[in-house]
Formats: structure tokens, C-alpha cells, sequence
């Protein structure tokens, strides 16, 4: 029950192939949840919905508080993913790693609530590991126009070909060495300028090819 959640730290949900969300909008109330980690969901099309109404929490009163406490967000082969979270607060706190792999129709990790006001930027004060791999359908990380993180040290990126943002290094302090960063040569060309490839340290380009195109017969070397 959605009550009980302020008990939970530490959340892992796998092979719950009728599941389509892993937790009702109004769960957020209680939640005090560190770590979220979902696998294998092949109906899920996201983990937290949306539609909230502020006006059934009065004691919470639109603070800002939600989702303050999630450290790691881990996913892994949820196929019907659309997006993880929705941004109905100006700030992540304390999210420090975002680990997602193998989630085909992942548009947005967090995406604006259509019932909510959208917000121009959501902040990642914490952030320090981002690795995304084979989502081929991820337009940007969140769907704000900004993406502040101030605290990124490393960012892996293979197979996320409609990817055309990088997270802003905003707000961060003199003497920080420049984020390591991995990713294919054609996302890195591709990125927006407001987010430049200058502010990152020389990318190291993946090896790593699309499915289509490939001719029967192809030998692919893989190395890490």
C-alpha cells in the first residue's frame, strides 16, 4: 500500500511481464525510497505515473519534496518503457547514478506531467554516473529544456541514436576536471550546441553498430 511507503529504502521489481506501472501517481506521498531497480517488465510503460493532483496532499503543499531521497535508478529490459519518472519538482537531489539498458521505446527518462505546469529545468545537483545503452528511441534524458549537473563525472552512451542532448555542466565549480564521456561518433556530432562537446573531456567513440544495415555474413568484433 501506498501508506507503507515511507518504510521503503530499497526497491527491486523483475519479470512481472503483466505489470504496467510500477508505482501509482499518489505513492510519491510517502515515498522515501534511496534505490529503484526494475528488470524484465515487458508491459510497463513506466515506473512512477503521472496525473498527481497536489490538491489530495495537503501536507505536502506542492513543497518540492518528491522522489528526494532516490540515490540510484537502475533499469534494465523493460521493452514498453515510455518514460521512468515524471518531473513534478525543480530538482533531484540526491540522485547520484542512472544506470539504463535495453529499453526500446524509452522516449525520456523524466518527462513533463501534461496535467502539471512544464518546467524549463530540472536540477541534478548530485549526479556524478550516467550510463545509457540500446535505447534507440531516447530523445533527451529529461525532457526540460535544461538539465543542470553540476557533479557529472562520467556519462556512457551506445546505441541511442535519436539522442541529441547532453545534461548542461551549469553551476560547476572552478578546478573540476571535465567529465569523462563515451559515445558514438554520430550522437557526439549530433549534440545541441547549448550543451558543447568542449565542456566534456575528449569523448573515447564506441565501438558499436546498429542492428539494421548489416549485411548477412558480417563479423563484428566486440571490445571494451
Amino acid at each position: 500500500p501506498a501508506s507503507l511507503l515511507h518504510r521503503l529504502r530499497w526497491c527491486r521489481v523483475e519479470r512481472c511481464p503483466n505489470l504496467e506501472a510500477v508505482f501509482p501517481s499518489d505513492a510519491v506521498e510517502n515515498c522515501a525510497l534511496k534505490t529503484i531497480w526494475a528488470s524484465d517488465l515487458l508491459k510497463a510503460h513506466c515506473i512512477w505515473s503521472k496525473g498527481l493532483d497536489l490538491s489530495l496532499l495537503p501536507a505536502w503543499g506542492g513543497s518540492g519534496r518528491y522522489f528526494e531521497s532516490l540515490q540510484h535508478l537502475h533499469l534494465r529490459s523493460c521493452p514498453s518503457l515510455q518514460y521512468a519518472l515524471p518531473m513534478w519538482v525543480a530538482s533531484l537531489p540526491s540522485l547520484e547514478t542512472l544506470h539504463i539498458i535495453h529499453c526500446g521505446s524509452l522516449r525520456h527518462v523524466f518527462e513533463q506531467d501534461e496535467a502539471k505546469e512544464h518546467r524549463s529545468s530540472v536540477e541534478f545537483p548530485k549526479l556524478a554516473t550516467i550510463h545509457l545503452h540500446d535505447l534507440p528511441a531516447l530523445q533527451q534524458i529529461c525532457e526540460a529544456a535544461e538539465m543542470p549537473v553540476p557533479k557529472l563525472e562520467t556519462i556512457r552512451i551506445r546505441g541511442c541514436w535519436s539522442l541529441r542532448r547532453l545534461p548542461a555542466l551549469k553551476g560547476r565549480e572552478p578546478g573540476m576536471s571535465r567529465p569523462a564521456v563515451e559515445v558514438e561518433k554520430e550522437v557526439w556530432d549530433g549534440v545541441d550546441a547549448g550543451h558543447h562537446p568542449s565542456l566534456y573531456a575528449t569523448p573515447v567513440h564506441a565501438r558499436y553498430y546498429k542492428k539494421r544495415g548489416l549485411l548477412r555474413g558480417t563479423v563484428l568484433r566486440y571490445t571494451t
